[in-house]
C-alpha cells in the first residue's frame, strides 16, 4: 500500500512538474519578447541562458534525486566506491564555492597598480632591477610575497587571486552552459534519428558526418571571428557545434531501445510519436548522455581557454587563457603568473574527467566497482 502511494504521487509530482517548467518557460519567452520590444533591457543576453541552465539542473536535475531515492543512494555507493571520483567531485564543488563566493572576497581583478607589480606569491622572493634615476644606475632589490596579495601580481599590478576565482567563473559557465546547449541538441537529435530512421534518420546522420568534418576547433574560431569575442557568442558557438558526438553516442544506444516491449506497447496504444521520444526514449538513454557531459565539460574548458590564449576571448572578463596569455610574456621574472592559471586548469580537466570515469563505471553494471 505504502508503494503504491509512493508511486502515485511521484507520478502526480512529474505531471505537476512539467507544467510548472512549461510555465516557466513561458513566462521567460514572455520577458524575452519584452526586452526585443522596449527600448530599455530587462535582462541581459547572458542572463537567459543563466535561467534556462538554472531551470533544467532545478526541474530535470535536482527535484528527480528526490523521487528517486533509493536508486540515487544505489549509484552513490558504486560511485563512493572509484575514489578518484570522489575526489574529482570534491575540487568541483570547492571550483564552485570559490567561483561563487570568492568574488565577495577579492579585489577588482582588472584594478591595475604599477607600483606593486610582478609581486611574487607568499613564501617567494624575486629580485629586480630597477632604474633610479638620481644615481643612474640599475638597483637590484628583494621583493617577498605579502599576505596582501597571496597568490601575487601580474606585469600590470592586478592581483592574482582576484584573477583566478574570475577565471574560475569564466570557465565554469562556458563549461556548463556551452555543454547543456550541445547535450540538449545532441540528445534530441539522436534519440529522433534513431526512432524516426529511414530519410529522416539519413538527412541528420549525414548532417552530423558533415559538421564532424570540420575541425571542430577552427570551427569555432571562425564563428568567433566573424560574430566578434563576446562570452555569449563564445558559449553559443561551442554549443551549436559540439553536439556532434553526443547525437552518435544517443542514436547509438537509442536503436536498440526503439525495438524494446514497451516501446511497441506505447506505440499499440496510440502514443504520439513526440510522447515516445521524450517520455520513454529519452529517459532511457540519460546514463550514457551523463556520462559524456562530464567528460565533455574539460574539453570545453580547454577550448575557451585556448581562444582566450590566442586573443579571440572576451576582452571585457578575465579568464584563465588571457591570464596565461599575459603569463607567457613574463615566464623569465614573474613565472607564478602562467604557472597558476595553468595548475587551476589541469586540476579543473582532471577533476571532471575522474568523475565522469566513476559515473561511466557506475553506470556499467559489468563493472566490479
Amino acid at each position: 500500500m505504502t508503494n503504491k502511494i509512493r508511486r502515485g504521487f511521484s507520478s502526480r509530482f512529474r505531471g505537476w512538474r512539467k507544467i510548472i517548467f512549461g510555465a516557466t518557460m513561458l513566462a521567460l519567452a514572455g520577458v524575452l519578447v519584452l526586452d526585443i520590444l522596449l527600448p530599455q533591457q530587462l535582462l541581459q543576453p547572458l542572463d537567459y541562458l543563466y535561467l534556462v541552465f538554472g531551470l533544467f539542473l532545478i526541474f530535470f536535475g535536482i527535484l528527480p534525486l528526490f523521487t528517486h531515492k533509493r536508486l540515487v543512494r544505489y549509484y552513490w555507493e558504486r560511485v563512493k566506491k572509484h575514489h578518484l571520483a570522489v575526489a574529482g567531485l570534491f575540487i568541483i564543488i570547492l571550483l564552485i564555492g570559490i567561483a561563487i563566493a570568492g568574488p565577495f572576497f577579492t579585489t577588482d581583478p582588472t584594478k591595475a597598480n604599477f607600483r606593486e607589480k610582478n609581486v611574487p606569491p607568499v613564501g617567494f622572493s624575486v629580485q629586480q632591477s630597477l632604474y633610479d634615476t638620481a644615481t643612474a644606475k640599475f638597483i637590484t632589490t628583494e621583493i617577498k610575497g605579502t599576505w596582501q596579495h597571496p597568490l601575487g601580481t601580474d606585469d600590470k599590478g592586478r592581483d592574482m587571486l582576484a584573477m583566478i576565482v574570475s577565471g574560475a567563473r569564466v570557465s565554469l559557465q562556458v563549461g556548463l552552459l556551452a555543454t547543456l546547449i550541445a547535450i540538449i541538441i545532441g540528445t534530441i537529435l539522436g534519440v529522433s534519428s534513431a526512432y524516426l530512421g529511414g530519410w529522416v534518420d539519413n538527412i541528420l546522420m549525414r548532417f552530423t558526418d558533415i559538421m564532424m568534418t570540420f575541425p571542430f576547433f577552427l570551427l569555432l574560431v571562425f564563428i568567433v571571428f566573424i560574430y566578434g569575442p563576446s562570452l555569449l557568442f563564445i558559449i553559443l558557438a561551442i554549443g551549436l557545434t559540439g553536439w556532434t558526438g553526443t547525437a552518435r553516442l544517443v542514436r547509438s544506444d537509442a536503436l536498440s531501445l526503439r525495438t524494446r516491449d514497451y516501446i511497441t506497447a506505447a506505440k499499440s496504444l496510440g502514443a504520439s510519436d513526440g510522447r515516445i521520444v521524450f517520455r520513454h526514449l529519452i529517459p532511457n538513454v540519460l546514463s550514457p548522455v551523463i556520462v559524456i557531459t562530464t567528460l565533455s565539460i574539460p574539453g570545453v574548458i580547454l577550448s575557451e581557454a585556448a581562444l582566450s590564449f590566442i586573443g579571440l576571448g572576451d576582452p571585457s572578463v578575465t579568464s584563465w587563457g588571457v591570464i596565461l596569455q599575459a603569463g607567457q610574456r613574463s615566464l623569465d621574472n614573474a613565472w607564478w603568473v602562467a604557472l597558476e592559471p595553468g595548475i587551476m586548469l589541469f586540476l579543473t580537466v582532471l577533476a571532471f574527467n575522474f568523475l565522469g570515469d566513476g559515473i561511466r563505471d557506475a553506470f556499467d553494471p559489468r563493472s566490479q566497482l
